[in-house]
């Protein structure tokens, strides 16, 4: 049995830890208000309280203390320690005297047969607060790494556009032209001895003239449809749907224009989800529909082709990713194999 002088040497050397340690030592009952038969004045500094006020609960409970949000996991985690038999170890918040939120660690066991708790809490507000700040900076360097790449990303694709546009104008609409420059020039040649041959050689220079537009009329479809300008997306996608070869069923709850940018985006992001599905998933049938909702335009397309399409397969998709984002929008492709594949597009709105 303790001597007296020794009992006193404990609760001095108790005394000196409770104003001593950098940490809240606290003895309190295994009850959900978490009664305190003993705590650190440190809990003042921390709160706002003093010690005296969580002593058998004379004017507040430490439960009282615990953020609404985090109540119920402490009372949960601490209890399956207890019926564990193992220490605990968690972060929460408390509210101070004035309102504040601050962050503390708490590790504790059970103690006395298990008729108390004996731990210790730390305040480490600020280290969470330096963690928040280097997780929103690593958020904003992400954020700031994507846009660089996506602007790169959008240059490449205006180099390659303009390589593309090149190439067709070289192969079609030239060449074409070219030959009607020549077949015209053998024409005018032959005109006053030959009739008959030059009216062949006009024949043939009508054909290659003809040829010519038809191209220039792709080309320049591929670029900015005439339909998309004139009459809005809805009316450019049905361009598309007279020229598909298997059926598209096109809904269009658009009742008013959208601006011009945003118009391209949803048409172009439908021409590729279209033209991907005609090409490469074998599809039978493709379901279109655009609308506005919560402040958003959208275009949905849907097809029942092999699935298996992701943002990350190609180009197309991707550049159009960084097309629709540049506007604040989003692009999502789902695309389970054998299932099909649902391209959506949502793309914000002023005034919806």
């Amino acid at each position: 049995m303790a001597t007296q002088p020794e009992i006193a040497d404990a609760a001095t050397l108790l005394r000196s830890l409770t104003r001593n340690v950098p940490g809240v030592i606290y003895r309190c009952a295994l009850d959900t208000d978490w009664t305190m038969q003993l705590i650190g004045e440190e809990i003042e500094r921390i709160t706002g309280y003093p010690a005296s006020d969580f002593i058998h609960n004379r004017v507040r409970t430490y439960a009282s203390l615990i953020h609404d949000d985090d109540r119920a996991r402490v009372e949960r985690d601490v209890f399956d320690a207890v019926a564990a038999g193992r220490p605990f170890e968690l972060e929460y918040r408390v509210t101070t005297a004035g309102g504040e939120q601050r962050w503390v660690l708490e590790r504790g066991c059970q103690a006395d047969g298990g008729k108390w708790l004996d731990g210790i809490i730390f305040d480490i507000t600020e280290r969470r607060r330096f963690e928040e700040t280097a997780r929103r900076a690593e958020a904003e360097a992400a954020v700031a790494r994507e846009l660089t790449e996506s602007r790169r990303r959008i240059v490449r694709a205006g180099d390659e556009a303009r390589r593309r546009i090149e190439r067709d104008l070289h192969d079609g609409a030239q060449q074409a032209f070219v030959c009607a420059r020549l077949t015209l020039r053998s024409a005018q040649q032959l005109v006053a001895d030959d009739p008959e041959a030059a009216a062949e050689l006009l024949a043939a220079t009508q054909e290659h003239l003809d040829t010519g537009l038809s191209d220039l009329r792709d080309l320049a479809h591929g670029i900015h449809p005439v339909q998309l300008a004139a009459a809005g997306v809805g009316a450019a996608i049905g361009t598309l749907q007279s020229r598909a070869p298997i059926p598209i069923t096109l809904v269009d709850e658009l009742t008013e224009r959208l601006p011009a940018d945003v118009e391209a985006a949803l048409y172009f992001s439908c021409a590729e989800a279209i033209a991907n599905a005609v090409k490469h998933s074998g599809a039978e049938t493709i379901f279109v529909r655009l609308g506005r909702i919560d402040g958003s335009a959208f275009a949905d397309v849907v097809d029942d082709g092999a699935g298996g399409a992701s943002l990350d397969g190609g180009t197309g998709l991707r550049g159009l990713n960084d097309r629709v984002a540049a506007l604040s929008g989003t692009l999502s492709v789902d695309s389970p194999p054998g299932v099909g594949t649902r391209l959506s597009v949502r793309i914000p709105v002023s005034g919806g």
